[in-house]
């Protein structure tokens, strides 16, 4: 099976329909959003997916935004997110995962850097509540490999003494495909795993490993070598459509393979010296920069009611 981080590339790869699997899919004006809700255990196993609901944002490139287009983004992505973790009047904590050093895996923290925090004004003011914003505060855990601490531990000691009743996690993930790479954005209900991006999972953040409820929200930034030469084989079947003996010629029995067993040839052939390669796209640091505003933003407006952009 191929490996994926986005639900709908789970579904779509899969070879029939599965129940238990809520499809919904809406064309915008500048992107495509795609709903996905796996309500039971079976489909759960099927798709390789938790229980819980998959929001899906696509665009060719969030590269190049006018402010109409960046307002559909932010409108669409934060109202989404209000409805699938039912944000009311509740006290955050958000996370940004991931490592800061790492460019590829900095969206995390890149993107906390730009939340507007306000748990020091409820605590100074002994508020509850306020009319324009909820209590707010942000933890960047950093990574097993720097801090020595798994990420789920340090998340539950703050937890423990903090008290959020909605934590809102952010992390950079995998793809499959070559072109979805930092051009989809994932909301789910149904938490995340640390580190899976890069196959190094830390435990599960999720409403029954933390204790309260979970907004997770990531990007696809790596893809691994696999893909690539998948996605490379795809391209030449397109290039010979028009000539099937060429095709036949060119790719043989790969040609003939279905995605999944396409995927695992690949890896077979990859293991054990290429196939842990993960390879991002070369302007990923301006991507990243553009992503972790879009994704603040979202996250301010969804959490904030009286939060206005300067940009609307």
């Amino acid at each position: 099976m191929y490996r994926t981080d986005l639900a709908y590339e789970a579904h779509e790869g899969l070879a029939k329909n599965c129940d238990g699997v809520i499809l919904e899919t809406k064309n915008l004006k500048y992107g495509e959003l795609v709903k996905i809700e796996i309500t039971d255990e079976e489909a759960q196993k099927v798709v390789g997916k938790k229980i819980g609901k998959y929001v899906t944002y696509e665009t060719p490139s969030f590269k190049h935004m006018d402010k109409d287009k960046r307002q559909e983004i932010i409108e669409t992505l934060s109202s989404n997110l209000k409805e699938i973790i039912d944000i009311d009047r509740e006290h955050i904590l958000v996370v940004g995962l991931g490592n800061r050093r790492v460019t590829a895996d900095s969206l995390g923290p890149r993107t906390i850097d730009k939340i507007k925090v306000t748990r020091q004004f409820f605590k100074a003011y002994k508020k509850d509540f306020d009319d324009d914003y909820n209590e707010l505060a942000i933890l960047v855990p950093g990574v097993m490999g720097v801090t020595g601490i798994e990420t789920q531990n340090t998340i539950k000691g703050v937890i423990e003494k903090i008290k959020p009743t909605l934590i809102i996690a952010i992390d950079a993930l995998a793809s499959r495909k070559m072109k979805r790479l930092c051009s989809v954005i994932q909301l789910t209900n149904a938490g995340i795993e640390p580190g899976s991006g890069i196959g190094n999972m830390q435990g599960s953040l999720n409403k029954e490993s933390m204790g309260i409820k979970i907004a997770a929200i990531g990007v696809p930034t790596v893809v691994d070598t696999a893909t690539i030469v998948s996605d490379s084989i795809d391209l030449m079947k397109e290039k010979f459509t028009h000539k099937i003996s060429v095709a036949d010629e060119v790719l043989g029995l790969l040609g003939q393979l279905d995605e999944n067993e396409k995927l695992g040839f690949i890896k077979e052939v990859l293991n054990p010296k290429y196939n842990d390669t993960y390879v991002t796209p070369t302007e990923i640091d301006e991507l990243i920069e553009i992503l972790s505003d879009v994704l603040s933003e979202v996250i301010n407006v969804a959490v904030h009611p009286g939060f206005y952009s300067n940009e609307f």
